[in-house]
């Protein structure tokens, strides 16, 4: 159990993808916090398409590095989740952030830990920096569910430990031109 208290979020957005982001969409919709992100056109993600009762926008291509580049643009932070941090997915996340000059946290989950419901240091580590950071929109992104069985109910409890509806209204999504030109 995380000892501290919790962090208020007002918005949680993902790219809806199985493992990291789905664990953070569900955990926003079990704890009424408002949720969105955007997600390829298709809603496409690795096993088929998205679930309606996520709340994302579609861009306007099927490439997932423009979801990524457009969920990192409308959050204050991103938390990564990875069970890779060598994964194309990870890498590119963290370039996006550091591009667009967002703050983020790279935790590593190596499988054990997942077994660890919920992790104290994982939760401690998590609370210093969102205290720091003082994200109203957060991004979760991650590790997908084939890569590492069990993330996206990990990343759930994780932030349902750390984590509460700050109830003020933010808006989602921003009212910003769809899909931004990517130098990727």
């Amino acid at each position: 159990m995380c000892k501290e208290k919790k962090y208020k979020i007002s918005v949680i957005i993902s790219g809806g993808q199985t493992g990291a982001d789905r664990g953070g969409l569900d955990f926003a919709i079990s704890a009424d916090i408002k949720h969105g992100g955007w997600c390829p056109l298709g809603r496409k993600a690795e096993d088929g398409i998205i679930p309606d009762k996520y709340s994302l926008k579609e861009t306007t291509v099927i490439l997932y590095p423009a979801r990524t580049r457009m969920n990192i643009r409308d959050s204050d932070a991103t938390i990564v989740f990875s069970s890779n941090l060598n994964s194309k997915g990870t890498i590119l996340t963290t370039r996006l952030c550091q591009e667009l000059r967002k703050p983020y946290i790279t935790i590593l989950i190596p499988q054990t830990n997942l077994k660890q419901y919920p992790n104290q240091e994982i939760c401690d580590q998590l609370l210093e920096w969102l205290k720091t950071t003082k994200p109203s929109i957060l991004n979760i992104a991650g590790s997908r569910e084939s890569h590492c069985p069990g993330l996206g109910k990990f990343v759930k409890q994780i932030l349902s430990k750390i984590l509460t509806n700050s109830k003020k209204e933010k808006e989602w999504p921003p009212k910003r031109p769809t899909t931004p030109n990517l130098p990727l």
